[in-house]
């Protein structure tokens, strides 16, 4: 049995955004609330264009997650191209959790 949350919505086929994630910056971990929380800095690309985000991933009962908020400028132009801002949200999201994106480690900087 799957059950779904009544509270946020489905995500359908024609809405599955194409994207791909960068992560730019790691931060250092935090010990806030008892667990532990990466700062993370990035982007995704959609259709050719550059958005640009903000994100807490984290670890604690229940598995890894990840709370993207996109930028302003990010939302206004996303709201332009008439993109829905919360499934465009919800797929970052899932593609972050999942290990989908490329960590942009710069020269001479071993990998974390």
């Amino acid at each position: 049995m799957n059950a779904q949350n009544p509270f946020r919505k489905a995500e359908e086929a024609q809405l599955q955004y194409e994207i791909d994630v960068f992560i730019d910056e790691m931060g250092d971990a935090s010990g806030v609330g008892g667990g532990v929380a990466n700062f993370l800095t990035g982007y995704a690309i959609y259709k050719g264009e550059k958005f640009p985000f903000e994100a807490v991933a984290y670890g604690r009962i229940g598995g890894q997650n990840v709370s993207p908020i996109l930028q302003p400028e990010a939302i206004k132009r996303l709201e332009e191209l008439g993109v829905d801002l919360e499934l465009f949200t919800a797929r970052l999201q899932r593609k972050m959790v999942e290990g989908e994106m490329t960590l942009n480690i710069p020269e001479g900087t071993s990998s974390p």
